[in-house]
This record gives structure tokens, C-alpha cells and sequence, in this order.
């Protein structure tokens, strides 16, 4: 039996407890009754009834139809009128209030019960769809996704909060114009105007990526969008949904992510990397097409002079003054690179590349380094070497290169000189030569010495000390050689097996000593780097675990650094390489993450311990909110990978904080100490 509450409103008692009795025969129960507009209002606010039956005409100040107005718009109880009256002028206010049934007097019993039946049926789905309205509205405006629904003739039908926010029009004013009066789209790499199509009974879903929109204001955003063909129970009803997901901040940080991997960050000039795979490209066309391009190798001559004497803030300055000049030179299809501390190349497309040499050396010359108001005289070496068929690639150009500018370098400086490959081949040949036998020579009669670098743990509770073990060359004189004058060449021509198993060797060999002199240096991790020649050398595999077990060397005191792009281009061989080793007890590190692929797809196929992030990334962390973020994202991410991170470049005590704060394992570089030789310690 039905147990709904109804209130009566009815100003003639007779009939009103005639009324009541018929309901209760019914089973309903009559939760209150009123005769007068206003004791009807409080009344029902007070009981709150599942239904009203409501006389037009009753007594008071209010009429039926007036208190049903003043109940909807706090309350939303279904009401069901009865009177006498059909008059237009009655049935036009009664339909304001859209009751559930409209009952003339007199009815007969039967004829109430099927209405009371029908309205309590109807106002039960009404109240259902209701709140699947609320929900959907809920969650439509709860997306960040912003939805517009237009019809079948084109007019938008609804637009939920964020497209509100990103059209900068609300939906009153929006509804009932065609989408193109609110918005356009382009294509992001072509610029061409993207329609949306129409639909087909075989095209249901649209998706499109990297789109353009721009609303009427003119501000732009890049978005993804999905279009969803909406079929209802009529054809004609059927209605369309456009959904677009704002990715501009994504967008803005792939751009960021591939401009910092291509360019260098204290310059923004292109980095090394980059400007192998531009000079690779252009050396393929050569021979292919007509072309007139020349490299020029410039070389600050007193850098190293200003970066000691005044510090490497001062350096850091020089360095981008002459990026800035070189620059200044470039046009057309001209680009520039920095590819060391003080190098740089400037790729120029056009015969006066002798030119631009010549005002580079003299506007240098002519305006002094200053620096805390003194002024030092500065100079550039310059060698232009025309791009021709005679280099295969790259490696080719920057040993040139790198050679002619060294030359004029050593001749005093201070000006350009033209390669010419028909006098000077046979003195770069040489000189090649020579520093291959250097290397030789250095691996013969043990004129190498290896140095490290503290690599400090930021919760020393939680984390072992550990130090990156460095490599240099004694030249013949006694002096030291840094690595990035023979390692590029003992790469090229394949020395480079040779120093790993050298530096391996001799880490062990230092370590033992250590540990025998109980020097706390052997309390540390020593990490060794590997080249990617190495990693793709199995029979190194044994030479390790050989020299551990010579030594007597714990392997895990050994962790061995292997740099991101050898690793990926040695994807297969470096992970059964890393696995091997790891079944022994040794650790891996990926060195200068970031500074090449920066894929976390790799981080998940590699079975590494620690990752360390490229410096590129970290010298200005402290005051480069994308740098910090993007530490942030690496560390998070290796976090959740179960790997430890460790922060190159920590040159100031704030790079080392914003490190800490990130939650970074590990720092190293200046901040906590430079480059130290082992030879005292043992």
C-alpha cells in the first residue's frame, strides 16, 4: 500500500474532509491541509509533503496558483491543481507552475486515484532525471576538458565551465551561435585552417592532435580535440559533442625540453649534439646540389686567463658576450653552436665567410673584456674550413677544425686563417698522429693519473658516499692534459677499449691501497664511466669482474656510469652488459641524463641503480622555475622506479638546497668540491 504524504489545500472544509477520507481510502496519508494562501505556505514548508492537492480559489490574499508560484521557487514538490475553472486566462497562470495534473471539480473517486497514481509515477521520473541532470552537469563542468554540444543545424546547444573559460564567452551568450562565432582552428605545423567535418554513418568519433584554437578575443591555445556523434532516440534529436583537451602548457614544455637538448643554456646558441646531426646533414647534400658553406672554429685566446683570475661567473660572461657577437654575424640559413667551455662554430651559408672572420677578430680586439671596472684585452682565434665532399662526416670537420683553430691559437692568436686542404692536410695528418701516439704512448708508460670528485649524499642518513673517478693525461713535460683534448680522438679511433680497462684496472688498484691504508676515501662508492665502445665489448665483462676479484675489491663498492646516449644506442648489448655485472654485485649510474633522448622509457628497460641528471638541467635550478621543474619531473619519476638520482653541476650552496628541496639523492661539482688527484692519499 502507497504510504505518500499529500497536503491539501482547499478552503471549503465539507469538501476538504471529504477529500482527506478518499485519500486514506486509497492509502495515502494527508499530512496537513490549509484554507488560506498563506497558511497554506507555511504549512507545507513545515511538513514538506510528497504531493499537493491544491483548490485555484481559496481564501487569504494568495490564490492556489500564487502559493504553487512562491513553493517552486524554494521547493520542488509536484502539484496537482483542482478546480472549476477552464478559462484561458486560469489555465495560462496555472501552466507557469507546470503542474503534474490539473483535476475539474467535481471528480469522481476513481478519476483521483489514477491522476494521484500517474503524478506520483511521473514526478518519481522526473526526479530521477533530475538528478542524472545534476550529475552530468557535475561532471561535465567538473572536466578539465572544456565540451560544447552543437545540433544538427550547427548552433551550440551547451558549453560547460572550462569551454566558458577558454571561449572568454558564457554559455548565455554563447548558446544559439554557430561554434566558427566563437572559435577558429589551425593546423600547428601547416597554419591552415581546420574545419570540422561533417558526419557520416560510418565516421562516428573524430580525433585530431596539435590543433590551434583561437577564441574571439584572439587568445590561442594548443589543443587536442575529440568529436563524438551523439545518436538519441530520434535521428533528428541527435546532437554532436566537442570536447578539447588544453595541452599548451604541454606543448610549451616540449618545445622547452627540445630546445634545451639542442641548444646550450648559457648561450642558447646550439649545442654539440645538435650541430653534428645539421653539419651530418648538410655533408650529405654536398656533392648532391650546389653549395657554398663554410665552417668557422673561433677560440677565445685568453679565456682561460679571465675564467682563473676572475672566476667563472667573469668567464661565464666573456663566453656569452661572444656568443652574442657571433650572433650579431649570422643570417639566412646561418647557425652557430657553442661546443666547449670557449668554442664555438658558426656554420655560415655564403662566400664572405673570410668576412665575418675578420670583423669577428677585430671588433673583439677592439672592445676589452671588462669586468669590476678593469678592462682585459681580449682576442679570438678564427679558422674557416669550406665544407666539401673530402669530409665523410662530422668527425671529420671537427678534427679539422679543432686542429686549424688550435694551430693559430698556438701561433699567437689573434687572427684567421683559411684551411686549405692541399697545404695543410699532411700537417693535420700529423698532428692526428701525434696525439694518437700520445695516447698510446700515455697507456705504454703508464702517464695517465686519475682524479675524483666527491659525489655528496643530501641525507647522509640515508645514503653512502660516493666519488666519480676522472681521468687525465701527464704530458711529457709534467703537465696535465684534460680529458677533452685526447678523449674525442682516442673515441674516434677506437683507443678508447684501451683507457676503460686502464682506469678500471688502476681504480681497483687505488682502491685497495686505500682500503690497506683505512683512508675513508674506501669507504665511498667508486663510479667509474664507461664508454660505449665498452659496452658493446663482452670480453670487458670478465676484465672487470677479474680485477675485483684481484683486488679484493667488494663489488659493491664499484658502480660503473654509462652515459644516456651510449646506452640507447647500445640498447640490447648495454642491458645484458648492466644485468651481468648486476648479478655480481656491481651498480650502474646513467650519466648526462637529459642532455640527450631523455626518454623515461629507457629508465624502465635499463636495470640501472642511479641516474644522474645532465648539468644543463641544474646550473640554474635556483632561479629557472622550468629547470626546476623539469628536475622535479626526473626525480619523481626515478623515484617511483625505485632509482636514485644524483645532481651534476652543483656550483653554489642554493643549487645544492633547491637540489635537497626537490628531494635529489646526491650533488656534485664545485658547490661541493672540484676534481682532486688520488696520488696524496695512498
Amino acid at each position: 500500500m502507497s504510504k505518500e504524504r499529500i497536503y491539501i489545500v482547499e478552503d471549503e472544509q465539507i469538501i476538504a474532509l471529504d477529500l482527506q477520507r478518499r485519500l486514506e481510502r486509497l492509502g495515502y496519508i494527508v499530512c496537513g491541509s490549509a484554507a488560506s494562501g498563506e497558511e497554506a505556505l507555511a504549512g507545507i514548508r513545515k511538513t514538506l509533503p510528497d504531493l499537493i492537492l491544491m483548490d485555484i480559489m481559496i481564501h487569504g490574499s494568495l490564490d492556489g496558483i500564487s502559493v504553487a508560484i512562491e513553493l517552486k521557487k524554494d521547493l520542488n514538490i509536484p502539484v496537482i491543481f483542482l478546480s472549476a475553472y477552464t478559462d484561458n486566462k486560469t489555465l495560462d497562470r496555472a501552466k507557469e507552475v507546470s503542474p503534474l495534473g490539473y483535476i475539474l471539480k467535481p471528480f469522481k473517486e476513481r478519476e483521483l486515484a489514477t491522476m494521484l497514481e500517474m503524478a506520483l509515477f511521473k514526478s518519481i521520473a522526473d526526479t530521477l532525471i533530475r538528478k542524472k541532470e545534476q550529475l552530468f552537469s557535475t561532471i561535465l563542468n567538473s572536466t578539465t576538458d572544456a565540451i560544447l554540444v552543437i545540433d544538427l543545424k550547427n548552433t551550440i546547444v551547451f558549453l560547460n565551465t572550462e569551454a566558458e573559460q577558454i571561449f572568454e564567452r558564457t554559455y548565455e551568450d554563447s548558446k544559439n551561435l554557430k561554434p566558427d562565432e566563437l572559435f577558429t582552428l589551425s593546423d600547428m605545423e601547416t597554419g591552415e585552417l581546420f574545419q570540422i567535418p561533417r558526419f557520416s554513418d560510418q565516421l562516428k568519433v573524430l580525433k585530431a592532435r596539435n590543433l590551434r584554437l583561437t577564441n574571439g578575443k584572439n587568445t590561442s591555445f594548443v589543443v587536442e580535440m575529440t568529436v563524438t556523434r551523439e545518436l538519441s532516440a530520434s535521428e533528428a534529436d541527435e546532437n554532436y559533442i566537442i570536447s578539447f583537451k588544453d595541452i599548451s602548457r604541454l606543448h610549451e614544455m616540449t618545445d622547452t625540453l627540445k630546445y634545451q637538448t639542442s641548444h646550450d643554456s648559457l648561450t642558447d646558441l646550439l649545442n654539440r649534439s645538435e650541430l653534428a646531426l645539421r653539419i651530418n646533414s648538410i655533408l650529405s647534400k654536398i656533392g648532391q646540389q650546389p653549395m657554398q658553406v663554410s665552417a668557422l672554429f673561433i677560440d677565445i685566446d685568453y679565456f682561460k686567463i679571465i675564467n682563473d683570475s676572475c672566476g667563472t661567473q667573469a668567464g661565464d660572461v666573456l663566453i656569452k658576450e661572444t656568443a652574442a657577437r657571433i650572433n650579431y654575424h649570422m643570417s639566412g640559413q646561418d647557425f652557430a653552436a657553442r661546443i666547449g667551455g670557449d668554442d664555438f662554430v658558426l656554420i655560415h651559408f655564403d662566400d664572405d665567410a673570410t668576412t665575418i672572420a675578420k670583423n669577428l677578430v677585430s671588433e673583439t680586439q677592439a672592445h676589452p673584456f671588462k669586468w669590476n671596472n678593469k678592462e682585459y684585452p681580449i682576442t679570438l682565434s678564427v679558422a674557416i674550413v669550406p665544407l666539401n665532399s673530402v669530409f665523410v662526416n662530422e668527425h671529420d670537420l671537427m678534427i679539422t677544425g679543432n686542429q686549424t683553430v688550435m694551430n693559430i691559437h698556438e701561433s699567437g692568436g689573434n687572427r684567421y686563417s683559411v684551411f686549405s686542404q692541399s697545404d695543410s692536410i699532411n700537417k693535420n695528418t700529423i698532428s692526428i698522429s701525434e696525439w694518437i701516439s700520445k695516447i698510446h704512448q700515455a697507456l705504454l708508460n703508464d702517464r695517465f693519473a686519475l682524479y675524483y670528485q666527491p659525489i655528496e649524499p643530501l641525507d647522509p642518513a640515508n645514503s653512502q658516499p660516493k666519488l666519480e673517478v676522472l681521468l687525465r693525461m701527464i704530458a711529457e713535460d709534467g703537465s696535465i692534459i684534460p680529458p677533452s683534448e685526447f678523449i674525442p680522438i682516442a673515441e674516434r679511433y677506437s683507443i678508447i677499449p684501451a683507457i676503460d680497462r686502464w682506469v678500471v684496472n688502476k681504480s681497483m688498484e687505488i682502491f685497495a691501497q686505500l682500503q690497506k691504508a683505512k683512508n675513508p676515501l674506501a669507504n665511498s662508492i667508486f663510479c667509474i664511466n664507461l664508454s660505449g665502445a665498452s659496452l658493446a665489448d663482452e670480453s670487458i665483462i670478465g676484465y672487470i669482474i677479474d680485477s675485483a676479484e684481484k683486488y679484493q675489491v667488494p663489488p659493491q663498492h664499484l658502480c660503473l656510469e654509462v652515459t644516456e646516449s651510449s646506452a640507447i644506442f647500445n640498447l640490447s648489448s648495454a642491458s645484458r652488459f648492466i644485468r651481468i655485472l648486476k648479478e655480481r654485485g656491481f651498480s650502474f649510474a646513467l650519466d648526462d641524463f637529459g642532455s640527450g633522448f631523455s626518454s623515461f622509457n629507457y629508465l624502465k628497460n635499463l636495470p640501472i641503480d642511479y641516474v644522474k641528471i645532465d648539468g644543463c638541467f641544474i646550473r640554474n635550478i635556483d632561479h629557472d622555475p622550468v629547470d626546476f621543474v623539469m628536475v622535479q619531473a626526473i626525480t619523481s619519476m626515478c623515484r617511483i622506479l625505485g632509482l636514485r638520482t644524483i645532481g651534476e653541476f652543483a656550483e653554489t650552496q642554493g643549487i645544492i638546497e633547491k637540489l635537497r628541496e626537490i628531494g635529489v639523492d646526491y650533488a656534485q661539482g664545485y658547490g661541493i668540491s672540484k676534481p682532486l688527484p688520488f696520488a696524496p692519499c695512498y
